[in-house]
């Protein structure tokens, strides 16, 4: 899937949805009005569809990434999302076990760099906690397993399931005020099959700063899709692309520009018959160092002042 830099990088038959939809939007003001306060309301038919296309297709041509981003919000918390996960639970066995669950591997060779201490995993976007669940009984040595997701119904299951655990946890809501109200040293954030993609890339950018500002010593985990021709090397910043107008970042420079060493990558395009082709899959990991000491010497201090205010793009 491309890049979507202007409407015209659209495929021909989102580009008529848009068309069709924007002459519905002259014809029924009030339901332009009510699609974009409830994009992917159950209830809407095809007109309300068409409606919905011709306002995701003017965001990309406005670059309006706030837009969309209220979009997916709304998708990821209605009920509309219910199909996601009764249609692509096969994903976990057809998709992650066959080919990402290597990204464990290299994500325990890097416990070490965690210190001694309790350490816990944290995986925005849990879903069923199919994933979750599977990186529990995979790595021993991590105290507790935290799933972070929009979707409450799937977090109610969750949590039915393990009732009785000591070790997963499901919370139901944002990321951001999760980790903001519970910091600690020797996390480990997991992303798996489009999550961030979903965010704007200052979400990103913040996430990550705030990530490594209150929880290092900590590692970073991402697997996402990206455009096929998002160029890493020269274009820094997030594309909108794919059928679902997500978007493209940059992990590599994100986490680069927050501070992160990088400390494995993979890419992975998708082949002719494979589940999602054609995708091109991007891993990496990343890891967090402690913060210089509180009791830092001067010549120390407008380093590391001189460091924040570069992060900060000060």
């Amino acid at each position: 899937m491309r890049a979507y830099r202007r409407i015209s990088d659209l495929p021909p038959g989102r580009r008529l949805k848009a068309i069709l939809g924007n002459v519905l939007r002259r014809l029924r003001p009030d339901l332009s009005e009510a699609v974009d306060a409830a994009p992917f309301d159950p209830a809407w038919g095809s007109a309300a569809k068409l409606v919905r296309n011709s306002h995701l297709a003017e965001a990309v041509g406005n670059r309006d990434h706030e837009k969309l981003r209220r979009y997916f919000t709304h998708y990821w918390s209605s009920g509309t999302s219910v199909e996601f996960f009764d249609v692509f639970g096969y994903r976990f066995d057809e998709l992650f076990l066959r080919y990402h669950a290597v990204i464990a591997n290299h994500l325990a060779d890097l416990l070490p760099k965690l210190g001694d201490g309790p350490i816990r995993l944290v995986e925005v976007g849990s879903g069923d906690g199919k994933v979750l669940e599977w990186l529990s009984a995979q790595m021993p040595g991590v105290e507790t397993f935290f799933g972070v997701d929009l979707n409450e119904r799937e977090i109610d299951k969750c949590r039915e399931r393990h009732r009785d655990s000591t070790r997963l946890h499901f919370h139901a809501g944002d990321l951001y005020e999760w980790l903001r109200a519970n910091p600690a040293p020797r996390t480990i954030l997991v992303t798996n099959g489009g999550v961030f993609e979903y965010l704007l890339e200052h979400e990103m950018r913040t996430l990550f700063a705030e990530l490594h500002e209150s929880c290092s010593p900590c590692l970073v985990a991402v697997t996402e899709s990206i455009a096929d021709d998002h160029d890493l090397d020269k274009e820094p910043h997030s594309i909108t692309y794919g059928r679902e107008f997500a978007f493209s970042h940059n992990y590599h420079a994100m986490l680069r520009d927050a501070g992160f060493a990088i400390e494995w990558e993979r890419n992975r395009p998708t082949q002719p018959g494979e589940e999602s082709h054609p995708v091109r899959w991007y891993q990496i990991l990343a890891s967090g160092a402690a913060h210089v000491a509180k009791h830092a010497s001067k010549e120390n201090l407008s380093t590391l002042l001189f460091t924040t205010a570069h992060f900060a793009g000060v």
